[in-house]
């Protein structure tokens, strides 16, 4: 199985006090009005990974505790990302995170299983606040004992 990654790198601000390993999605189907990812929207925007590509990326971060998983749209891709949230969890044993414009209540059971926390809803620039997350409408979700908490 391949995705569309548009890069892969390290981050100190999309965790808050965590260092992470963030990698962007290619493609996204909800297009938020002034977002600031715009360059990935079109799948084209990357190139195609196979998930022990993405595995192999990942070791290239030794110092990195966590994963976050940004865009375009990363759940536009939900069986790769699914499938690679499930490996690093097995393999890395890294916490995972995903920023998502799509709401909590939409993103699949077996997705939500492998992650850590969740920043979901869409950008709204009407709504923009300074802080995390971007607009006011965007939900954090946080998993404490396998249960979710926003």
């Amino acid at each position: 199985m391949k995705g569309h990654i548009a890069r892969i790198c390290t981050s100190f601000i999309d965790i808050p006090d965590k260092i992470a390993i963030a990698i962007y999605f290619a493609g996204c189907s909800i297009r938020c009005k002034n977002c600031q990812n715009k360059e990935l929207w079109d799948k084209s925007s990357g190139q195609e990974y196979s998930i022990q590509d993405v595995l192999k990326k990942i070791k290239e971060h030794p110092l990195a505790d966590s994963v976050v998983f940004l865009g375009g749209e990363p759940t536009d891709q939900t069986d790769f990302l699914t499938e690679l949230c499930e490996k690093i969890k097995n393999e890395d044993k890294k916490n995972l995170a995903l920023y998502s414009g799509r709401e909590f209540e939409v993103l699949s059971k077996k997705l939500l299983e492998n992650l850590d926390l969740i920043i979901c809803g869409p950008y709204k620039e009407e709504l923009h606040v300074q802080g995390w997350p971007a607009s006011s409408n965007q939900r954090v979700f946080r998993k404490e004992n396998g249960q979710w908490h926003c």
